[in-house]
């Protein structure tokens, strides 16, 4: 087979041969063109480019000797140095295979890290703004529609009114306690309106307040909202008159006590309590074990006794009623305002307004003339109303989960 002559412009492979894939160079296909700077004769090469191809190099296979003045290590008819990459770097490595370029990319800026609520801080302090403003509106403002100018603690100026306002769920009374006692120390303070919408309470907090409203010797006029039921009522029956709207809900006469087991709770974790205790009910109503029948027993009694009070102070409040309808109606029955009015619970139908115009009546005030006002809830400034309304349904869950054991309350509460 005739021998190929070798290509001068073909680049040279590991051992200065060209760069085949069969004498182990890099395929062509994977090495881009190398350009190839020729050899110009100077002038006095004249004699050797005669002398024809034989003369230009050696003979094939042997390195080729650089010129005069050429750098050792370059080969004649070579480019000046291996292409280079857009990273700088050559294409071509050192085993003459063609280098993964690569390229640099600029990092991208860092994202900004949201807020954990839509639209930022400025939304939450929008938000916050409104429930404030919805609080001052609901607690206060349908009352300043209504009630005239209203006074805080401060003792009345001229004659006027009191409006001791009993809402939600009643665990607590030393505050409408210490209001009543002021209401009663201001002689400017001409007649009371109590306003309840409550489902009642614990037993001693609702016996504290009506002993208290017993003891307030002016006109005492009640309005009752959506509910007042139980405890509601009870505090109810001390005014003179009661109103209610037709819808309201009221009566519930009567006693409920609560306890907690957690037995079965427990035999899944296995966990056990042990009680050291001097007589065998002093841990009546544990969470940690079941009732014994003869415990059931002695609290049904205590229940039924403070059952007996409710009824008593109850006649004491309705003089209208007789004993026997009393009791008819204390099975913890509750009934809307039409019907208690007819069966003798409350006295009138009606809301705020006829109960104001009633203490404006009994309390020798104009008729004409809206009436200073002191007005009690209980509330602390906006942020204690704006608690008060938005988060008082978690409380008996509170007191459920802090205090187990045994609760005995005059209430209406079924969800619970």
């Amino acid at each position: 087979m005739d021998q190929v002559p070798d290509d001068p412009n073909r680049p040279e492979g590991p051992g200065g041969q060209g760069g085949t894939p069969e004498d182990g160079g890099p395929p062509v296909s994977d090495v881009p063109p190398v350009p190839v700077v020729p050899v110009v004769p100077m002038e006095g090469d004249s004699q050797t480019a005669a002398q024809g191809p034989s003369a230009q190099g050696p003979p094939q296979g042997q390195p080729m000797a650089p010129p005069q003045g050429q750098p050792q290590g370059q080969p004649q008819g070579q480019p000046i140095g291996p292409p280079m990459g857009p990273d700088g770097k050559p294409l071509v490595g050192a085993n003459g295979k063609p280098r993964p370029i690569r390229r640099f990319v600029e990092p991208s800026p860092p994202k900004k890290r949201g807020s954990f609520f839509p639209g930022g801080y400025p939304m939450v302090i929008l938000i916050l703004g409104l429930l404030g403003i919805a609080s001052c509106h609901f607690t206060v403002g349908g009352f300043l529609q209504r009630l005239g100018t209203m006074s805080d603690d401060k003792p009345l100026s001229q004659p006027g009114l009191a409006v001791l306002a009993i809402k939600g769920e009643i665990y607590d009374t030393e505050w409408a306690v210490e209001a009543v006692k002021r209401f009663h120390a201001d002689p400017n303070v001409k007649a009371l309106i109590i306003r309840v919408d409550s489902p009642g309470g614990l037993v001693a907090p609702c016996q504290e307040l009506y002993q208290t409203l017993k003891r307030f010797d002016r006109p005492k006029i009640v309005t009752m909202g959506s509910l007042a039921a139980s405890g509601g009522y009870y505090i109810a029956v001390t005014g003179d008159h009661i109103f209610a709207n037709p819808g309201t809900i009221t009566g519930s006469i009567g006693v409920i006590m609560e306890a907690i087991e957690f037995t079965g709770a427990m035999e899944k974790l296995g966990v056990k309590s042990e009680v050291i205790k001097s007589g065998k009910y002093k841990d009546t109503g544990s969470p940690f074990r079941a009732m014994r029948p003869d415990e059931r027993e002695t609290l049904e009694s205590m229940v039924m006794n403070v059952y007996e009070q409710f009824v008593r102070d109850v006649m004491a409040g309705r003089k209208k009623m007789t004993e026997e309808a009393v009791r008819a109606l204390a099975d913890g029955r509750v009934f809307s305002g039409e019907e208690a009015q007819a069966l003798g619970l409350v006295d009138s139908l009606g809301g705020y307004d006829e109960a104001l115009a009633l203490a404006k009546q009994l309390g020798g005030l104009p008729k004409d003339k809206d009436p200073e006002i002191l007005y009690e809830d209980g509330q602390t400034g906006l942020l204690g109303s704006l608690i008060g309304n938005s988060f008082g349904f978690l409380r008996p869950m509170g007191e459920a989960v802090v205090a187990p054991g045994l609760t005995m309350k005059y209430i209406y509460h079924p969800g619970l």
